[in-house]
């Protein structure tokens, strides 16, 4: 059966680029193994390594208690092999998507004089081939005895499957920007599935900072090398094998740069500028070689150059495409690299205003045809995307809708009973087990925002009297 498309309040716009899909953009490392350890542990659904999941079942929904630290926006979903992730501010919980796994924390902080101001998405990673969370945390150490306040970014990795630390590095941000100054949030932030590397873009704290370290800095770090670097006045975009490709910020005098640079990331030391006739350029994300920035500006006569650039990281070559949209400022551009070879991109607050696929296919929200959905996620070929009505499919390569596998059951579970194509529900162990409950899922799929081979994760509002509750993780399974 194919998915409907069906309007959506804001359209959204998807993107990929000529030069920046194919295999300039494949990845030979895909963190998508997984699972327990244990004779126990639940029997995921196998499927090739390149085969995406077309149709999901909800299979264990759970609570995520209200605190004082967390709240919608800094609570985030994600998917490690067959993890479900909660992260936040005070640290990220991991959870079997079946529920047969007794779930792991790992705390953002290990000190309490240390203050957590903003996290990263999870991301997924392989270390000496296991399945890997990396997370970093942009902190403000509050210093104690004779220890002064410093401002650092803490990051994690983390086995998928029991939450134990594989490496940790702490970015002192003390020698870069002076003491008791860092930053307050993350901007940016990619990583290098393959080796695992790290770069947060941070926006700075203060202005004596801001003066030091740019509005927004770049914060690298490497789990083999146990190294970390701070770049001042770039934004990063996308890291590889130690090469960061971003953008300059602006400076201790607010002038801003549009050039496109390529850094050492141990070194800190810049190694190739491009300059654009853009005041300013946004990271948009990345792919697995390939760095994606977006910029706009106003052309005159009611029209605006809205552009995205896509950086060769390893070369540093850049390629630009115009976007269609001409009569209105597009403000944002996200990307999503698919693991394969596809990068897929939207603009706007809430999705964008065209989709452009490997400058074959593409249409814009005027399209008399079609409708733009949401999109939430991409893997392996497949967008994943939502519309005001239901989740929908689209073959990267060609923007088509694609037909689903078995239909997920859209009605809530009741206890003991299973969903249309059999899967366990609430009532049945051990999907109700470690801390699942089904009652809480509003029997509404919705589109994954984390996907891999074996399943997905989205966050649901709490509904009903469910006050103590901050959010819910519903993980998924693939139906086919």
């Amino acid at each position: 059966m194919q998915r409907p498309m069906a309007v959506v309040g804001v359209a959204t716009a998807v993107v990929l680029l000529a030069g920046c899909s194919g295999n300039g953009d494949k990845s030979d490392s895909t963190p998508e193994s997984g699972g327990s350890a244990t004779a126990t542990a639940p029997s995921a659904p196998t499927a090739a390594s390149f085969d995406p999941p077309k149709a999901f079942v909800a299979m264990s929904a759970f609570g995520v208690e209200r605190t004082a630290k967390d709240n919608e926006y800094t609570l985030q979903a994600g998917m490690v092999g067959q993890t479900s992730l909660i992260a936040g501010l005070t640290g990220v919980t991991g959870r079997d998507i079946a529920a047969q796994v007794t779930p792991w924390t790992a705390p953002s902080a290990a000190a309490s004089t240390t203050e957590t101001l903003d996290v990263t998405a999870p991301m997924g990673v392989q270390l000496d081939g296991k399945d890997v969370v990396a997370i970093a945390y942009v902190q403000n150490d509050k210093g104690q005895g004779t220890q002064k306040a410093k401002g650092q970014v803490v990051f994690q990795w983390l086995n998928a499957t029991d939450g134990k630390k594989v490496a940790e590095v702490t970015a002192d941000l003390t020698p870069a920007l002076g003491a008791g100054q860092g930053g307050d949030n993350v901007v940016s932030q990619a990583y290098d599935a393959a080796t695992g590397q790290i770069v947060v873009g941070v926006g700075a704290a203060g202005e004596e900072a801001a003066k030091k370290g740019g509005e927004v800095f770049t914060v690298y770090a490497d789990p083999k090398t146990q190294k970390s670097t701070v770049i001042p006045f770039v934004t990063p975009a996308g890291v590889l094998n130690g090469v960061v490709a971003g953008a300059k910020g602006s400076n201790q005098e607010g002038a801003a740069d549009g050039t496109i640079v390529i850094a050492d990331g141990t070194t800190g030391k810049i190694t190739k500028q491009t300059p654009t006739k853009q005041d300013y350029l946004n990271a948009a994300g990345s792919g697995s070689k390939r760095a994606y920035l977006a910029s706009n500006s106003y052309a005159g006569n009611d029209k605006y150059n809205n552009a995205l650039y896509s950086v060769d990281i390893a070369g540093g070559a850049v390629v630009q495409t115009k976007s269609q949209v001409v009569d209105e400022q597009v403000s944002t551009f996200t990307c999503w690299g698919d693991q394969a070879k596809a990068v897929v991109y939207t603009s706007g607050e809430s999705g964008g205003k065209e989709i452009i696929g490997k400058k074959t296919w593409g249409y814009t929200d005027k399209s008399a045809s079609r409708v733009i959905p949401a999109v939430t996620a991409a893997f392996h070929g497949i967008v994943y995307a939502q519309t005001e009505a239901q989740p929908v499919l689209m073959d990267a390569a060609t923007g088509a809708d694609v037909p689903t596998g078995t239909p997920a059951s859209s009605s809530k579970p009741s206890a003991g009973s299973t969903s249309a194509d059999g899967a366990p529900s609430q009532g049945n162990d051990p999907a109700s087990a470690n801390g699942s409950d089904m009652s809480l899922y509003d029997g509404k799929l919705k589109s994954p925002t984390a996907v891999t081979r074996y399943g997905g994760a989205y966050l649901q509002a709490p509904s009903g009297s469910n006050y103590d509750l901050q959010s819910i993780l519903i993980a998924l399974a693939p139906t086919a």
